[in-house]
């Protein structure tokens, strides 16, 4: 596995190549890293029926605590487990997978937001529904009052912004490092050479042309310009704001 250390020396060793690399940011590439990383999985597997490896995924572990409102609850006199963290934005591909991180012997369910209004009866008293609510936390509820002891929950997904998810990632009883260059970038090895290539075309100012992945008719040059047109403007005019 290839780490986000790894991936900017891959980067900046092939800038050196063709321009002078002494000025690119290391968090700068990590940024680019992180968002071409997103376009190249939608790419990859949007609309495709195949399975995506698990390197791609990554698992955060959320804490909980209690709370008695939820968007949509007029009443405001259920009880809930909600998350204290917010959930990075989730990409719709592949499975994503919400456990619980204690033992506990039940079910745990992911229903949509106006379905969780309504969810829990005594004739689905094991059952422990969850679902992200439009504050992005984790918002959990049970008819078994043994469910609101539980004080950690494990979601497993495709996460749009890999830094902030890895800033949440479980901690597994391993010493780990905090830098966010030792840490695992989630991308599976076969696509790591279109990664770079396309941060390294784009900081050399070349112009991007990705190899296809996909056996499509796609125009790949338009769409990842327009891709980064969106996101980097969004991301730099949120970073110039603060």
């Amino acid at each position: 596995m290839t780490t986000y250390g790894e991936l900017v020396s891959m980067c900046l060793d092939n800038l050196k190549v063709v321009s002078d690399d002494s000025h690119f940011q290391k968090e700068h590439i990590i940024f680019l890293l992180d968002k071409f990383r997103s376009f190249i999985l939608k790419k990859q597997y949007t609309d495709i029926k195949k399975e995506i490896p698990e390197s791609n995924y990554q698992t955060i572990c959320l804490d909980l605590e209690s709370s008695n409102t939820f968007t949509g609850d007029s009443c405001g006199t259920n009880n809930y487990l909600k998350s204290k963290q917010e959930i990075p934005n989730i990409l719709t591909l592949g499975n994503t997978n919400i456990n619980t991180a204690d033992y506990f012997q039940g079910n745990l369910s992911y229903v949509n937001r106006e379905r969780f209004k309504y969810v829990g009866s005594k004739y689905q008293k094991n059952t422990i529904y969850s679902t992200i609510g439009p504050d992005n936390h984790l918002y959990v509820k049970s008819a078994n009052p043994q469910a609101y002891h539980l004080c950690r929950i494990q979601v497993t997904g495709i996460f749009e912004d890999s830094v902030k998810a890895a800033e949440l990632s479980c901690n597994t009883g391993t010493e780990e490092s905090c830098d966010i260059l030792d840490k695992t970038f989630p991308l599976e090895e076969g696509l790591v050479p279109t990664l770079i290539e396309g941060v390294v075309n784009l900081l050399s100012g070349a112009v991007y042309k990705p190899k296809d992945a996909v056996n499509d008719s796609n125009d790949d040059l338009d769409s990842i310009a327009r891709f980064l047109a969106r996101n980097l403007k969004k991301n730099w005019e949120r970073d110039d704001a603060k």
